[in-house]
């Protein structure tokens, strides 16, 4: 095993972890820029968009590196071209 790598239970827990804050993040920027009415309006985009990026960049970096992706059906797993035909 890598010494660089955690174990298995330990990047489970991280890969749910950060689909959860992620999620979150741009739930709560969302509800910040539409819901919250006593914030004076530049507070409340500045607030809810920096939220929604950074909840979008965790969302995409849990894609990238946490997300099981199984080939297609039918979908060429090895680098080699199609037969001719």
């Amino acid at each position: 095993m890598n010494p660089a790598s955690p174990p298995d239970s330990r990047r489970r827990r991280l890969a749910r972890q950060l689909f959860w804050l992620g999620l979150g993040l741009v739930l709560a920027g969302l509800a910040l820029l539409f819901l919250a009415r006593p914030l004076p309006l530049p507070a409340r985009l500045l607030a809810g968009t920096v939220d929604v990026i950074v909840g979008a960049v965790l969302l995409a970096v849990w894609n990238q590196k946490f997300r099981d992706r199984k080939p297609l059906r039918g979908a060429r797993v090895s680098g080699a071209p199609p037969a001719s035909r």
